[in-house]
């Protein structure tokens, strides 16, 4: 920060709610600037908001105001937030440099979010450790608990699709919202996004993913891929029909009446209760499984999935592919056309 003053002009080291700290007049590349720079950004990281110098909420509260933690992702940043709140009501009074790897763990295994709670003590002690704070990462040798393998969200079954379309009519924004995202297979942070002009002149709906940064390309109105099936050519159809019907065109194809961006939270709801009017008990993300099984099943490949639904581990989508291919492994060939189906 440069202020003039009798002609000449003085640096400062500035720091929201702090005092200013006059910087040596150097060149910023000199050694000795740049040390007097990071001692500043060292005194001035723990002297914060009536925190107890050393103390965990002290440390904390410089961890939160650093450049790394504004770098980070808004919704990265709002869940450790969420964890940094929760430690400095309960232990942010201790020392930080007497937390020890034993405190850390204990802490974590007591937390709703194991996962989360250690990514927390993981940057928090990787800031102290940049800054100069701490010699030792008690949280670097800590583990999150093991917990049972759980599904998560369940793929919808075919039935429970057909239900769901008998349910609501084409016409209706909850039918046009889930063949959006059956079809694309996408993230509801996406869907909300998904609207005409992602469509290239291919014919090739390609969108960048809010989680990932990476692209997505589903077939729109190209021609479909070989492995693609009849079921799947009239998913499609379904998806065309009901974009087709609708009463209004905005950016987005689930912008609301008022031709507002619909939340990914309102969008989650939405599907999730009018699956319930239909009977049936599955989330939006289950869509995104649901489409995820549907192309494993017509034979496409881990790639080939991945670029449909934006999937960046292939050894996720490995899951699906490999499901496919142990029920393939039991089944003979598909009977011809006019020939009975033994039941």
């Amino acid at each position: 920060m440069p202020t003039t003053k009798d002609g000449r002009t003085y640096w400062y080291f500035r720091r929201k709610g702090q005092p200013l700290i006059a910087m040596p007049d150097l060149p910023h590349d000199h050694p000795d600037f740049l040390a007097a720079y990071a001692e500043a950004q060292k005194t001035t990281g723990v002297q914060v908001r009536g925190a107890a110098p050393g103390s965990l909420a002290a440390l904390i509260d410089a961890a939160i105001r650093s450049e790394r933690f504004a770098a980070l992702s808004k919704v990265y940043r709002a869940t450790l937030t969420r964890h940094y709140m929760e430690l400095q009501d309960t232990v942010g009074a201790a020392k930080h440099r007497a937390i020890a790897e034993t405190h850390v763990r204990a802490n974590v295994s007591a937390a709703a979010s194991p996962q989360d709670r250690l990514k927390a003590w993981r940057f928090l002690f990787a800031y102290a450790a940049d800054a100069g704070l701490v010699a030792i990462d008690p949280s670097a040798n800590v583990a999150t608990p093991a917990r049972p393998r759980s599904d998560g969200h369940p793929p919808w079954t075919r039935d429970e699709i057909e239900a769901y379309r008998e349910r609501w009519a084409i016409v209706t924004v909850k039918r046009t919202a889930f063949e959006i995202l059956f079809w694309t297979g996408c993230r509801i942070g996406d869907g909300v996004k998904i609207g005409p002009g992602m469509v290239d002149r291919d014919g090739v709906l390609a969108f960048r993913q809010n989680k990932t940064g990476g692209m997505a390309y589903v077939p729109w109105t190209c021609a479909l891929p070989a492995y693609a099936t009849a079921e799947m050519a009239d998913d499609r159809a379904q998806l065309l029909d009901a974009l087709a019907a609708r009463n209004s065109r905005h950016m987005t194809f689930l912008a609301t009446a008022q031709g507002a961006s619909r939340s990914d939270k309102a969008l989650g709801t939405m599907i999730r209760e009018s699956a319930r009017e239909a009977g049936i008990e599955k989330s939006a993300h289950g869509l995104r499984k649901a489409r995820a099984v549907a192309l494993a099943d017509a034979g496409a490949t881990t790639h080939q999935i991945g670029a449909w639904t934006g999937h960046e581990s292939l050894k996720e989508i490995e899951h699906y592919t490999i499901e496919a291919n142990r029920k393939r492994a039991v089944m003979g060939p598909s009977p011809e056309p006019g020939k009975r189906q033994i039941r």
